[in-house]
């Protein structure tokens, strides 16, 4: 754990998504699917997803932080970092543009050092905390940062929301302010881990590999955030998953030794998976915990990317 003095604070979450939403019987129609996808997805926990249709991630991610910066109050020129994190190659501006710099011009934020996290994938905004952490440990007077995250699958792509029987991706984005020296929301432990096994991501078939390791990787990566933070997976208020294979999160509850009902699950049916954004649209959509508790924040990944935090409130 950073000494107290650099600890980062998860102070705000914004969130952004479409209006527009899709249930799983109507994307399995429009896709040309067997009637039975929709079932399993639903028994799964897969109600419906938000979709862009051929809306902006930028549009998306500003439309974020400017509800951000409203909501608390934070001046433009009271940011001195930003990091833009995503998951799909066109959520991008395409070069020679930078979609950093376009967010910081678009939202004047012109004190802010500027610069995106991606190619951990879902794990990527948690990747961005780990370089600000690593930035402020290096002196950087960083006293607020925004970390923004926006995904859109494109209309074209639409056939590729599945990841199979256990998730949706949605559209949208988040935003999130974290600040130096608060004294809720500490951010008080951090770990990441890169599996090399899974490089390519995907089957032939762009599905995800089955693979009973998933589990032990998940478990060892959350394990080693809370020793971190100095406690057990039992001294939890609350586990704040991403919207992937919720029977499964069953199985790492149990190898966490966490009771079942603290992990959060009324997002899962209502948002789809929302890429990064989904643990930290659950910490945002918690009610708050008592001060002195703790949750975890997990995501994970295509390609081998796991990532877990915890955070005292």
């Amino acid at each position: 754990m950073l000494p107290s003095a650099i600890t980062l604070s998860l102070s705000a979450v914004a969130i952004r998504v479409p209006e527009q939403t899709v249930d799983a019987d109507t994307w399995v129609r429009r896709c040309g699917l067997p009637g039975h996808r929709a079932d399993a997805l639903m028994r799964n926990g897969v109600h419906q997803f938000h979709d862009a249709v051929a809306g902006s991630p930028v549009s998306l991610a500003c439309d974020a932080i400017s509800v951000l910066l409203a909501q608390t109050g934070t001046a433009p020129a009271g940011i001195d970092a930003l990091v833009y994190t995503h998951t799909i190659q066109s959520s991008v501006l395409a070069p020679p543009a930078g979609t950093a710099a376009f967010i910081q011009s678009h939202m004047g934020l012109r004190r802010a050092l500027a610069f995106s996290v991606m190619q951990q994938n879902c794990v990527s905004p948690m990747a961005a905390v780990r370089v600000l952490r690593a930035l402020s440990v290096a002196g950087q007077p960083l006293r607020r940062a925004i970390v923004v995250c926006a995904d859109v699958i494109g209309s074209g792509c639409d056939h590729l929301r599945a990841i199979d029987d256990l998730a949706l991706h949605g559209d949208g984005a988040c935003a999130f302010l974290l600040e130096r020296d608060c004294d809720r929301n500490r951010i008080t432990g951090l770990h990441l881990y890169t599996d090399p096994r899974y490089f390519r991501g995907t089957d032939d078939e762009l599905q995800p590999v089955p693979d009973d390791r998933y589990y032990w990787s998940a478990f060892t990566t959350m394990r080693a955030a809370l020793a971190q933070a100095g406690i057990t997976g039992n001294d939890l208020a609350a586990v704040l998953p991403h919207h992937v294979n919720l029977p499964g999160w069953s199985r790492l509850m149990t190898m966490l030794a966490v009771p079942h009902e603290r992990l959060v699950t009324s997002n899962f049916g209502k948002f789809g998976h929302v890429f990064g954004a989904d643990p930290f649209i659950n910490f945002g959509t918690s009610p708050h915990r008592a001060p002195g508790t703790s949750s975890l924040l997990f995501s994970s990944g295509l390609a081998g990317c796991f990532g877990a935090m915890v955070v005292r409130h």
